[in-house]
């Protein structure tokens, strides 16, 4: 098969030497090709080169770049065809492509979401509400939460069924609270990937509890291709040798998020600040989040509810769209969500940081930022 590789940089160069000696390799494509003599010893050329030489000898594109939305807008736009988006896991994990590149899990082709209505670079769902570390200023709240309140997976299940019709879904994570306290998270995981067979999987954990857990649990895990992502608090530390050895004996992809000295806080009750300044600053500005059958802009608006009635706040919003309204175009309003801003983006302030600590019981002033 003769293959044009975009993206010039190490994910690229990676692929290219897992691919060269049982494909042809064309050309590299880069923005930044001026800068850029060759990889691999395979010429690195523009976009605007690649469609006037290269374009009619390509197969198909490999898209192996890690932030990849811009990239296949771009593609798009130029009218290419056959192009596939690699997983970043395949060059963080060091993963084999098969010898079959279109069959290949971890290879995304447009053909694979032929059909669907809309496609979303990443949506996420608390499995459960609460946690173990009990974060001061957590986003999702997870120290206002009762311990032992499942989500709900009846409720999960249904909607992945109904979302896997008509939306494609490139990212999902699992997450809370601490995912690892679900006591169905394996059935989180086989959903998932029954009904999105070429979606990437991650658990996002503080991996504390992840050297107790059963050896059937992480089998599933690895069976399933997930990637367990660990963000490093104080308490992390302590056991990362520990963890990074359960989940390697277990074959399982796994990566360490950077050390969490900080957290922050953003609420502003005044309710006065410029929307979509608020959304161009928010951290969370791609989180879609799915829940009960809505998909919300972010955690805060599908959260922020229990948030608000725990300490009697007069606020309540209910902006998520319903995934089974069918008087909506779901296309159109799943956009919405990622250009425009919702109404709670005006509570959203300045952030201000703090250094990271435990809360068991906390205050509103832990979330809320002086106005």
């Amino acid at each position: 098969m003769k293959i044009a590789i975009w993206g010039a940089g190490r994910f690229g160069s990676y692929i290219g030497g897992k691919l060269i000696e049982k494909h042809t390799i064309i050309c590299y494509i880069d923005n930044n090709a001026e800068n850029i003599e060759n990889v691999l010893g395979i010429m690195v050329v523009s976009p605007d080169e690649y469609m006037e030489n290269y374009a009619q000898k390509a197969d198909i594109v490999l898209i192996a770049v890690l932030d990849y939305n811009e990239v296949y807008e771009q593609i798009c736009r130029m009218g290419i065809d056959g192009v596939g988006i690699i997983d970043r896991l395949v060059y963080r994990c060091r993963l084999e492509i098969t010898d079959d590149i279109l069959r290949d899990p971890n290879i995304v082709f447009q053909s694979d979401y032929a059909g669907k209505k809309y496609r979303m670079k990443k949506l996420e769902t608390n499995v459960v509400d609460f946690c173990n570390l009990n974060c001061k200023g957590c986003s999702h709240f997870s120290n206002l939460f009762p311990h032992g309140a499942e989500v709900g997976y009846e409720s999960f299940e249904k909607d992945i069924i109904h979302l896997s019709r008509d939306v494609f879904i490139g990212h999902f994570d699992l997450l809370g609270g601490e995912a690892f306290l679900s006591e169905r998270l394996a059935d989180y995981i086989i959903c998932l990937r029954r009904y999105m067979p070429k979606t990437t999987i991650t658990i996002v954990s503080n991996g504390t509890l992840i050297p107790r857990q059963s050896s059937e649990l992480l089998s599933c895990i690895r069976k399933n291709q997930v990637l367990v992502s660990i963000t490093e608090y104080p308490p992390t530390s302590k056991l990362r040798s520990e963890i990074i050895s359960t989940l390697e004996k277990a074959g399982v992809m796994y990566e360490f998020r950077k050390v969490a000295e900080t957290f922050g806080k953003n609420i502003d009750l005044t309710g006065e600040n410029d929307p979509y300044k608020a959304q161009t600053e928010c951290r969370e500005s791609r989180c879609r989040f799915l829940r009960n059958g809505k998909i919300y802009k972010c955690p805060f608006s599908a959260l922020g509810g229990y948030f608000f009635d725990h300490y009697n706040i007069p606020l309540h919003f209910e902006e998520g769209v319903d995934i089974y309204d069918e008087s909506i175009d779901l296309k159109q309003a799943l956009s919405s969500l990622d250009s425009k801003p919702i109404e709670l983006c005006r509570y959203c302030g300045k952030e201000e940081r703090f250094a990271w600590s435990v809360s068991s019981k906390p205050e509103s002033v832990e979330w809320i930022v002086s106005s």
